[in-house]
């Protein structure tokens, strides 16, 4: 099977490869991962072949829609705070590029699976405990409404047949490695993340440092 994921490199990305590689129930014999980001990623698999680029350049994506492919992540996209700041950026990547992708796949010869990557940014405003398949989609961020349009373009080339589309919305991604990002959750992640840290930090000066610290409601 030969599978295409894009924002490889990504917190999402780089897990959903290496659970792909490690032999997913639900698909198995991959043979090849095209991994799509502006960046290599540091998946070091052979099954691995990186493509470096961004999909908002049109030659691009369609170079890396390659013949074969039979499975489609598509999870690139500008995230919550930076859509918001920069409405052109976001609806470039968010919504021009999902269709230019879905574009590239809807010439190939088999349409492929396509399982796109969406937020509960879709829904805006509060949520049931338990939200029902009819909840109303009403955006209140450029985020959720570039998503909504994008889950409206996987459901219409889906329609036509032109890929087998599934949308996932996904909740908040609670914790992320690394440096914080623009997404507008990212404060939830460095509630976590910081002060485990600062605890690494303090566990190489000294237990004397640390044990002040913890005595002084710091960690």
């Amino acid at each position: 099977m030969k599978i295409l994921v894009t924002g490889a490199g990504g917190f999402l990305g780089r897990r959903l490869a290496a659970a792909l590689l490690a032999g997913a129930p639900d698909v198995p014999d991959v043979a090849t991962i095209v991994a799509v980001d502006t960046a290599v990623g540091g998946i070091n698999d052979p099954r691995v072949q990186w493509r470096t680029g961004t999909i908002t350049d049109g030659r691009f994506t369609h170079s890396v829609v390659e013949d074969g492919v039979d499975l489609v992540y598509h999870l690139a996209a500008v995230v919550s705070g930076q859509a918001e700041a920069e409405f052109d950026l976001g609806m470039r990547v968010n919504v021009d590029a999902t269709r230019a992708l879905l574009e590239a796949c809807r010439r190939l010869g088999k349409p492929p699976r396509f399982v796109f990557s969406s937020t509960l940014a879709v829904f805006g405003g509060p949520l049931p405990a338990v939200v029902p398949e009819d909840a109303a989609v009403v955006p209140q961020s450029s985020y959720g409404s570039e998503k909504a349009i994008a889950e409206l373009l996987v459901h219409e080339y889906s329609r036509k047949r032109f890929v087998d589309g599934i949308v996932c919305r996904l909740p908040t991604v609670a914790v992320r490695p690394g440096a914080p990002n623009a997404a507008a959750s990212s404060f939830v992640s460095g509630l976590v993340r910081e002060p485990l840290a600062t605890t690494e930090q303090l566990n190489t000066t000294g237990p004397t440092a640390f044990r002040l610290c913890s005595d002084t409601g710091l960690l």
